[in-house]
């Protein structure tokens, strides 16, 4: 079953295109690499284009990893790529990601939601809004035991900003909470959008935080 999910994950990948065309001859050259048993060559180039916000890389290089093609054989950098990718919006990253989660330790999970809410908060320091969500998807469906009130948060900033599900996301968590951790959220939800807001450089701004 482990191969045949493995393999499904890579050939699904193959055809995706990257964000420009320089990426995407990178991206087909690495997978060309990889079909040619050149595993190495494929992980340092699928690797680049990861580190560099390539959703396809994410998944391929995450394929390798959880493999040991080209690399030694690392489930928990597979699952944070993994993850990387889904939470990016790479939905065909969802069912590799599920199956690594079975494969860690409740350290290793504590590590990779850890390892992710740094990145996602430092992305949403640049003004990359949709950061948001993936902060409380990390608090909800990584973090064990779960944080209800992080996520609620999260999901409440990203619905001040129109984000897409977030209204929906947030009403789920908040759903479960009694009136006043729903009001906690609710005032900690108003300081962080102020202070997110003077963060992010005037450029990056979303119109929402525009002063009246």
């Amino acid at each position: 079953m482990k191969q045949r999910l493995l393999s499904a994950a890579i050939a699904v990948v193959a055809s995706v295109c990257s964000a420009n065309a320089g990426q995407e001859a990178r991206f087909d050259t690495a997978l060309e690499l990889a079909r040619n048993g050149q595993g190495a060559g494929a992980v340092a180039m699928f690797r680049t284009l990861a580190r560099a916000g390539d959703a396809a890389a994410q998944v391929n290089l995450a394929v390798m990893q959880a493999r040991g093609q080209g690399v030694p054989q690392d489930e928990a950098a597979a699952a944070y790529w993994a993850w990387r990718a889904r939470l990016a919006g790479e939905t065909r990253a969802a069912g590799l990601s599920d199956h690594l989660m079975t494969r860690l330790t409740e350290e290793a999970r504590t590590a990779l939601a850890e390892r992710l809410l740094r990145d996602l908060t430092a992305q949403a320091e640049r003004g990359e809004a949709q950061a948001l969500v993936g902060l409380g998807r990390v608090e909800m469906e990584i973090r064990r035991p779960a944080r209800p009130q992080e996520a609620a948060l999260w999901f409440t900033l990203a619905a001040a900003f129109d984000l897409r599900h977030a209204v929906l996301l947030r009403e789920m968590v908040m759903h479960d909470l009694d009136p006043a951790q729903r009001l906690a959220v609710q005032a900690r939800a108003g300081s962080e959008f102020q202070r997110w807001c003077r963060t992010v450089p005037a450029a990056d701004r979303p119109r929402s935080c525009a002063e009246e």
